[in-house]
């Protein structure tokens, strides 16, 4: 399964939107307010069109506050709210080597309007994917921003879980705003405590453990894989690496931040597809990730599309990101630019570009801060018109604002060192 294409209309800060999608690695760039968060919020609605066919199962919708508005201002303080309708998302994917085309849809902003799924065909294929056992059933996953601060509730999804208690477990709360990590802890407990009754391993356990070790292998650049497991006499998923145990909750943002993200992956594929054990890295799905970079060193950036690709070779991501590490790291994504007009661009990769030419030709930034720039250009003013006093001048400006060891500095300084020395040979 993977998403072809998607259409958006009059959802949050999208009024409309087109865009085209590839399996694999797919990155949303730009600034702030170009609206990425709003394409991956219409996406998970879009997919939930999916699960609204699977029995037990709630999908997500469109709520009034999706509704895209504008505040109409008379007067110094007098205006109204005007609402765009119909809102709707549109959704071209994959499934099991055929084309399917749905959409979900809200006809107007009125308190008692629905979400609507059409046409039904999705949901029937959905719901005969789920109850046939021999079907592996695909990933569907949306990791916000808020994925590790903002959890859900002790008691979320714990009645429907007990009603269906089968693998359709895998997709309740998949495209929520906030992780079940409660959930994780509880299924880790539940798996070690198996293998202790059964004197055995679990495959599914295994697997679930062996994905996530094998992401942050890669991610840390290990010879040896870390371990992952839930320790009873802890009471808590404990975290080995380099001979250091630690439970997960105790470790830094940046390890949490991947950590319980990927977690969050194994654990619903392990209870989408219980039987896989081992072939788990072969199932399809979609991924959303919202801030990938979100809390990680620089070095972690650099390995983090190549860590998830590896481990998770047949899933689709579509993630937003800001890093300029990021985007040279990967070597096939597909670059789509976003900019507050909403215009889409298609970017040839980056891989293998500079920090410094990805921010002023991928991210449409500068190298250097326009006071940086402005000093640079004085300098050089300076020198062009032969006015070494105002050159040494700016020079210690630039000294004093950068510091001594500042590569602009060392330039500028050799340059009028270079003009002393050829100046007295005349």
């Amino acid at each position: 399964m993977f998403l072809k294409e998607v259409t958006i209309k009059n959802y949050r800060a999208v009024q409309e939107l087109n865009l085209e999608f590839k399996p694999g690695f797919n990155l949303l760039i730009g600034n702030n307010g170009a609206g990425k968060t709003s394409v991956l919020e219409a996406i998970s609605v879009g997919l939930a069109g999916f699960l609204a066919g699977i029995d037990g199962v709630s999908a997500k919708s469109i709520l009034h506050d999706d509704i895209h508005f504008v505040l109409n201002r008379a007067g110094d303080a007098s205006g109204g709210i005007q609402y765009f309708t119909p809102v709707e998302i549109g959704c071209v994917a994959e499934i099991g080597g055929r084309e399917w085309t749905w959409r979900r849809r809200r006809v107007d902003a009125s308190g008692k309007a629905r979400t609507t799924v059409e046409p039904s065909d999705i949901r029937r294929i959905a719901g005969n994917m789920a109850n046939d056992m021999n079907v592996k059933l695909p990933l569907l996953s949306y990791q916000s921003e808020a994925r590790v601060w903002q959890q859900k509730r002790g008691d979320f999804g714990n009645e429907l879980k007990k009603k269906l208690n089968d693998r359709r477990c895998g997709y309740i709360g998949c495209l929520d705003y906030s992780l079940d990590i409660k959930g994780i802890r509880e299924w880790c407990l539940k798996m070690e405590l198996a293998a202790f009754q059964q004197k055995r391993e679990i495959g599914e356990y295994e697997a679930f453990k062996g994905l996530v070790s094998s992401v942050m292998q890669r991610m840390s650049g290990l010879e040896e894989r870390p371990v992952l497991y839930y320790d009873t006499q802890v009471g808590d998923i404990v975290y080995a690496e380099k001979g250091e145990v630690m439970p997960v909750a105790h470790l830094s943002a940046g390890y949490q931040s991947v950590l319980w993200m990927v977690m969050d992956l194994a654990y619903r594929l392990a209870l989408l597809n219980p039987d896989a054990k081992e072939q788990l890295n072969t199932i399809q799905g979609i991924v959303l990730i919202d801030e990938l970079d979100m809390h990680l060193h620089p070095r972690w950036q650099w390995n983090m599309i190549s860590a998830l690709e590896e481990t998770f070779p047949r899933i689709q991501f579509i993630a937003a990101t800001h890093s300029p590490i990021i985007i040279s790291s990967c070597r096939h994504e597909n670059l789509i630019s976003i900019n507050e007009a909403r215009d889409i661009v298609y970017l040839p990769s980056a891989y293998g570009f500079s920090v410094n030419d990805i921010l002023d030709l991928r991210l449409g930034s500068v190298e250097k801060p326009e006071w940086v720039r402005k000093l640079n250009r004085q300098f050089d003013e300076a020198m062009d018109r032969e006015d070494e006093e105002t050159a040494g001048i700016i020079l210690s400006r630039m000294k004093e604002a950068l510091g001594e060891d500042h590569a602009d500095v060392r330039s500028a300084e050799a340059e009028l060192q270079l003009e002393d020395i050829l100046g007295g040979a005349v």
